[in-house]
């Protein structure tokens, strides 16, 4: 991204003089630019100038809205290419993932290979700085909003592209209780979230429903740690064992009967094949007793935090006595 910060300025002057254009104003191209008419056009213009006056006074906030809504105007893919870098600037990593895949989209064969690349480049770094949030509710036809922006209602059509980092999801809907999850996404996750929205009774409350805790317990750690344990432990038996079985190989000994040397030795590797079998069918069985019995597991139940409005203050007058002084306080 720090590549494309030094060519700023250039891709603006791109962008606005395609704008000035005569064929800026014809009709669509295969690129799904719709036609705009002289009045939205030039009123494209003027946003889009706005808005390279922002972005050079680092206010990129107003920068974003002003190039979207020139592109609202005057849809041009070369808009969108601004829209993803102050989408960056901003760390929105999902608006400015979403703007470069529809930049390339839209520009089909307008773009040169070597512009191409680099976003793409863009784009494979931006997949990791992004993840997924698949959420579901209780109740058809609910507000979805993240960090504040409405997103839609419920049911959603699939997962949310969202940036990594921590994220407030609220889900809203007539008559029911609002409810709000603080989550924190990492790079290329899948979050499934389930909102129960519980019916309205008496004084309206915000419910802040908990993240969903996680099947792992501490048993189910020790477990683990048993069983990882018991499995070092097996292959330590059994390179001793391996390693015994070869020194046996190599004794001799005459006649028939073996000497006491090679049958201790015989007696050694026998034990310790013995003790690597236990205790790999202990780390087994312990692995795979942990895994069932922590899966198994019933999801828990949804937690929630209501918080409701402070109570009113009451007005109060108090009398107030100082040095050389005499007076009330009160709140009102």
């Amino acid at each position: 991204m720090r590549r494309m910060h030094y060519r700023t300025l250039v891709a603006m002057g791109i962008v606005l003089g395609a704008m000035a254009s005569p064929a800026y104003a014809q009709p669509a191209s295969a690129g799904g630019d719709a036609p705009a008419g002289p009045a939205a056009q030039e009123e494209a213009m003027q946003r889009f100038q706005r808005a390279v006056e922002l972005y050079e006074e680092q206010d990129y906030a107003a920068a974003l809205i002003e190039f979207r809504k020139a592109y609202e105007l005057a849809p041009s893919y070369k808009l969108l290419y601004k829209v993803g870098q102050v989408s960056y600037k901003l760390r929105d990593y999902a608006g400015a993932l979403k703007a470069f895949e529809k930049y390339l989209l839209e520009g089909g064969d307008q773009i040169d290979a070597a512009r191409r690349s680099e976003v793409q480049e863009e784009i494979n770094l931006l997949k990791a700085q992004t993840g997924r949030v698949e959420i579901t509710a209780n109740v058809f036809g609910a507000q979805v909003t993240i960090d504040d922006v409405v997103i839609g209602t419920t049911p959603l059509d699939g997962p949310l592209l969202v940036s990594v980092g921590k994220r407030k999801i609220t889900v809203t809907a007539e008559g029911r209780q609002t409810v709000t999850q603080a989550v924190t996404i990492a790079g290329q996750e899948l979050r499934k979230l389930n909102f129960e929205l519980p019916e309205l009774a008496g004084e309206t409350k915000t419910i802040y429903q908990k993240e969903t805790p996680s099947k792992m317990t501490t048993l189910s750690w020790v477990g683990i740690g048993a069983a990882g344990a018991l499995g070092i432990g097996a292959t330590i038996t059994g390179i001793m064992a391996t390693n015994a079985s070869e020194d046996l190989s190599n004794m001799t000994y005459v006649g028939s009967t073996p000497t006491t040397e090679v049958t201790d030795q015989q007696s050694k590797v026998d034990n310790l094949a013995l003790t690597t079998d236990i205790l790999a069918g202990a780390a087994i069985v312990t692995l795979g007793t942990t895994l069932i019995l922590t899966f198994a597991r019933p999801d828990p139940a949804p937690e929630f935090d209501s918080e409701s409005a402070p109570a009113a203050k009451r007005p109060s007058v108090q009398p107030m006595v100082g040095l050389g002084t005499v007076g009330f306080i009160g709140e009102f």
